[in-house]
């Protein structure tokens, strides 16, 4: 058995005490270079899969980017004490909740010292008090306006602040889950693992890493896997379970199983709570037994002997459906279907030939556009378009008129250069819809392009019938040949807009513009559940990374995991078809 490990500050609490420094600089005005530094070592610190308070005793901060003396001496500090001097000196002039609030979108450093002046407002439920009883409006520089959009992010802030306590961007969970998994499966007692749970029914945030594996050294897995270098505070494990948690904060739960029934655990730790509750339901009105055991329930017959499965597809197969793909297992008719035989042929990452929202450095991506093609072959698009912004997200270098024909002019050469190889690049843009329905670039610009996404980016507060009045003018126009993150959601951070996903829907199928599922795990965004709606109506849908560098590509995994939620085949995802075939507008 391994003993439980020894309390050290988790990265996720040293990179949010650098973020808090970095906010309360920006809050006494500060200078950039210092903030950006502080802010940026936070994000390093975050994602590193190792413990950095090993590191900071060890003296080995100043191996990690971004981390320089007074970054090394602030960690350490924490790391030894639970204080940084730096910080204490930072809050003697502000209530601790005070930092939350540059978080929120329309509120700078100006802003909060106001509320902090004027009206003692020092945190969210405090903002949230001021505005619902209408003093904000009366701070000079703000007015009703300004009071309603605070009064939003506030709201949505506090909704967001709960759901970030549990959960966790799949992005996120992803990779610690997957080298957890590598991890297991080089174990020689380890005959085969998996990732269960919503990791692998590619749900868009998690709360937690599930894993499971069939070994008969329970004791032995447990002790390996403990001393992982991605692991920390491990509980004593029991009965088969062992509990632990990754450097960066994100709950580990880790089952085993003889190899004879590892079917049966992989089945019942996938999920979800409902679908394995209306299976054991129909198992029940069979005439099994069903018996709660410690990692997964057994199926008990007549005959009082456990129907053991060393697959999960025969526990399926004996009561009488067909396997189930992970991603459906959500008690939305898979059950009926899987018995039926009906179940849809889901699209994978292999059917995608093309990528039809891709960035470069016009605007706000990374990479030059023969940067993001060569990425893309490499990854065997046949396809790529570049959707820059446009000329009124100013602050992502968006692209006029002028600019655009520049960029098909680049756009040519590179098609020259990379030859019957490929990819094909086309020229684009992200449209951007502004506040009052109109479209950022003119009628005559659009027509000359190869594909336009258009998208909603600013004035995310309006009321439904006017963010509906925006989208509707997009896509009545017949260039605009697909809507980009229909919702407008950030998971775990930002709402949808208030959106009519019937009246948007009946638009697309009317219309035929195609709704795009957003690959960024940040995003996921259309939905799968509203997606499986809209396939019904005939709508055709498009998965894009949004990639902004070559890596984004990568991205489209978790797009296509968000469309086989809602439960889409190759047939309704116009990039799964090469470009000659579609590439008449408004399909």
């Amino acid at each position: 058995m391994c003993p439980p490990s020894p309390a050290l500050a988790g990265n996720r609490e040293i990179a949010a005490t650098l973020t808090r420094i970095a906010r309360l600089l920006w809050l006494r005005g500060d200078s950039s270079y210092r903030i950006l530094a502080y802010e940026k070592a936070a994000e390093a610190l975050a994602e590193y899969p190792g413990s950095v308070a090993q590191l900071a005793l060890q003296g080995e901060l100043r191996t990690l980017p971004g981390v320089g003396n007074a970054i090394e001496r602030a960690v350490t500090e924490y790391v030894r004490t639970g204080r940084v001097s730096l910080l204490d000196e930072l809050q003697e002039d502000y209530p601790e909740g005070i930092v939350e609030l540059l978080a929120l979108p329309g509120l700078g450093p100006r802003k909060v010292r106001a509320l902090w002046e004027n009206l003692r407002v020092g945190d969210v439920p405090g903002l949230l008090e001021a505005c619902r009883a209408g003093q904000v409006a009366a701070i000079p520089g703000m007015g009703p306006r300004t009071q309603e959009r605070l009064l939003a992010a506030a709201e949505a802030a506090m909704t967001n602040s709960a759901l970030h306590a549990t959960r966790w961007l799949l992005g996120t969970a992803d990779p610690p889950a997957e080298r957890l998994l590598q991890a297991l499966r080089g174990m020689p007692s380890v005959q085969v693992a998996d990732i269960a749970g919503s990791i692998r029914r590619r749900s868009s945030t998690v709360k937690d890493i599930n894993l499971t594996a069939a070994s008969d050294s329970e004791n032995e897995v447990f002790a390996a896997f403990a001393a992982l270098p991605d692991v920390a505070l491990v509980e004593r494990p029991v009965a088969g379970v062992l509990v632990a948690a990754t450097h960066t904060g994100i709950p580990v739960d880790l089952r085993i199983s003889p190899p004879t029934s590892y079917g049966n655990l992989l089945q019942y730790r996938t999920g979800s709570t409902e679908h394995n509750a209306a299976l054991y339901k129909h198992a029940q009105l069979h005439g099994f037994t069903v018996l709660q055991q410690a990692t997964e329930p057994q199926l008990v017959g007549k005959t009082i002997q456990p129907f053991a499965f060393v697959r999960e597809e025969g526990v399926y197969r004996y009561l009488g459906f067909d396997w189930i793909p992970p991603e459906l297992r959500d008690d939305k008719g898979e059950l009926e279907a899987a018995r039926e035989g009906h179940l849809p042929q889901l699209v994978t990452r292999r059917d995608l030939r093309g990528d039809m929202h891709v960035h470069s450095v016009w605007s706000d991506g990374k990479a030059t556009i023969a940067e993001m093609a060569l990425a893309a072959r490499e990854r065997g698009l046949g396809y790529i378009c570049i959707c820059d912004h446009t000329r009124s997200l100013a602050v992502a270098r968006g692209l006029d008129a002028d600019r655009l024909l520049q960029q098909r002019a680049e756009i040519d050469v590179v098609n020259r250069q990379l030859g019957d190889d490929g990819p094909l690049v086309l020229a684009g843009c992200e449209l951007d819809i502004l506040a009052d329905g109109t479209l950022d670039l003119p009628d005559d610009v659009l027509a000359g392009l190869d594909f336009v996404v258009a998208s909603i980016h600013t004035s995310l507060t309006q009321p439904r019938k006017q963010i509906m009045r925006r989208l509707t003018a997009a896509m009545r126009n017949p260039h605009v040949d697909a809507i980009g993150h229909p919702t407008g959601r950030l998971l775990l951070r930002r709402p949808a807009y208030d959106v009519d996903i019937d009246q948007l829907l009946t638009l697309a199928a009317e219309t035929g513009t195609a709704l795009e599922i957003n690959s960024s795990f940040e995003r996921l965004d259309l939905p799968g559940r509203i997606a499986r709606e809209g396939a019904k109506l005939g709508i055709r849908f498009i998965i894009s990374s949004d990639a902004h560098n070559p890596g984004g590509f990568d991205l489209l995994d978790y797009g296509v995991g968000e469309a086989r939620r809602g439960w889409l085949e190759p047939r309704h995802i116009l990039n799964t078809l090469p470009w000659r075939d579609w590439r008449k507008r408004k399909i």
